[in-house]
């Protein structure tokens, strides 16, 4: 029996540091999960060059970069914040001392997609480079039904480690035999080489 694939959610999104991204190893720290995911979406970054040759297009060079990603939450904790590198966090006071032009900080975001079939995808993308965050609109009505949502803006980039493949996706076996698998797969570290 063929199992249906379409997506009917988007959940569980945990974010883990990249300690190493280099040409001879990749290392990231055990994921923090980052709750109340709404969407995300991806617009390829590219550039395509045309060569004319006699006046003919002789070749189109297409050069991707990666995709510029924006993720909107309901909300993301003061403290979280500061993980991600957007400000200081005073514990003592509840205040965040905040900067919203990130410093290109570098995470693994991982996350579930839940499919009809109740057999869920799981996603790691290995490197998600943080560009921003910022809050969305405010607003004054009174039985007014919208969040005021939180919006991370960033890069999904390609591994500096040759070899290594920019995402990876595990699925949920129809007996759930390997759910501790997928589980860890979301919050574990990750070194490569292994």
């Amino acid at each position: 029996m063929i199992q249906k694939r379409a997506a009917t959610g988007f959940k569980g999104m945990a974010l883990a540091p990249v300690i190493e991204n280099s040409m001879t190893e990749y290392l990231t720290e055990g994921a923090t999960p980052l709750p109340y995911a709404g969407s995300m979406t991806r617009t390829a970054k590219e550039s395509v060059t045309d060569l004319y040759y006699d006046d003919d297009l002789y070749a189109q060079i297409k050069d991707v970069m990666g995709e510029d990603v924006e993720i909107r939450l309901a909300e993301v904790p003061l403290s979280m914040m500061d993980y991600l590198g957007l400000g200081h966090f005073d514990i003592e006071n509840e205040a965040l001392e905040a900067d919203f032009n990130a410093a290109g900080k570098e995470f693994a975001l991982r996350f579930v997609v839940d499919t009809v079939s109740g057999l869920p995808f799981y996603f790691n993308y290995r490197v998600f480079q943080v560009t921003g965050i910022k809050f969305d609109n405010f607003n004054t009505k009174k039985d007014n039904v919208n969040v005021c949502e939180v919006i991370i803006t960033g890069v999904f980039k390609r591994p500096a480690l040759p070899g290594l493949a920019p995402w990876t996706v595990m699925q949920l076996k129809e007996d759930k035999s390997n759910q501790t698998m997928c589980n860890e797969f979301l919050t574990d570290y990750e070194s490569k080489p292994e």
